[in-house]
């Protein structure tokens, strides 16, 4: 076997397998979570994910400055470039996600007008995280966490917006949809490959793991955010995970 593929793959079942323990999307039942889904409101959820849509690019810009590595910055600048529709302004993930959300009757002024100022604190956080960054493995952990939930992100946006669509077909056939669901692999291969090239030492694999751990924290409190509007007791909520934003996870064997 490919000793290269081995490897990705060790590292792929290590973290996937820490998802499961402590990703609150990741690890909940799928009856739970579409109990969830369809008690949100359809414009709660496109207002807040928007917001981080547009963050997403942003993260990822601001991360390139930061790499020391020119093959590492090649990594987060093409998933960066996907992102930014390749240059096309039409084809942003964001204006994208737009047309998605009309689909299910959204107005855009109506999702760009709603609050989101309870998830600020949420996505300035992670960006202090990423600036405060010494190293290519610290920046690779962060890429990591936020890209391997990501097939889990865009299901529960789907699976939340699904009962207001005229059919789940004509919503997963959106250019927003389509391309999601195509691309996130790729992109969390990617990570993977980032974090494995980046580490070379145990303390390193152990940096990588501890700022993975700390942007599951994040995701828990982003998703905690989004649906306090109601009690569910499978979603963390965002004050009970501040506190354990950033405790290390044992290191890997990979």
């Amino acid at each position: 076997m490919n000793t290269k593929n081995s490897n990705l793959n060790d590292w792929k079942n290590c973290f996937y397998s820490l998802l499961e323990e402590y990703a609150g999307l990741a690890k909940v039942s799928p009856d739970k979570l579409a109990l969830v889904q369809t008690k949100t409101s359809p414009l709660r959820i496109a207002a807040y994910w928007y917001q981080f849509s547009v963050f997403a690019t942003d993260f990822l810009c601001l991360a390139l400055p930061l790499l020391q590595n020119p093959v590492n910055r090649c990594y987060i600048a093409q998933t960066a470039n996907e992102e930014l529709g390749g240059g096309n302004p039409e084809q942003v993930h964001s204006v994208l996600l737009l047309e998605a959300f009309a689909k299910v009757g959204l107005d855009k002024n109506a999702i760009l007008g709603y609050p989101t100022i309870e998830i600020d604190g949420v996505l300035s956080d992670l960006k202090q995280q990423l600036l405060n960054a010494k190293n290519d493995y610290e920046i690779a952990g962060f890429f990591l966490g936020f890209e391997l939930l990501a097939e889990h992100n865009i299901s529960h946006v789907f699976g939340c917006l699904q009962p207001h669509a005229p059919s789940g077909e004509a919503l997963r056939q959106t250019p927003y949809f389509q391309e999601h669901f195509k691309v996130e692999p790729e992109h969390i291969r990617r990570a993977i490959t980032l974090a494995m090239n980046s580490c070379t030492y145990d303390y390193q694999i152990k940096s990588v793991f501890d700022k993975f751990h700390y942007t599951i924290s994040f995701w828990n409190a982003f998703w905690g955010v989004v649906h306090q509007e109601k009690t569910y007791s499978i979603l963390p909520k965002y004050a009970d995970l501040r506190t354990s934003i950033g405790e290390p996870l044992p290191v890997a064997q990979v």
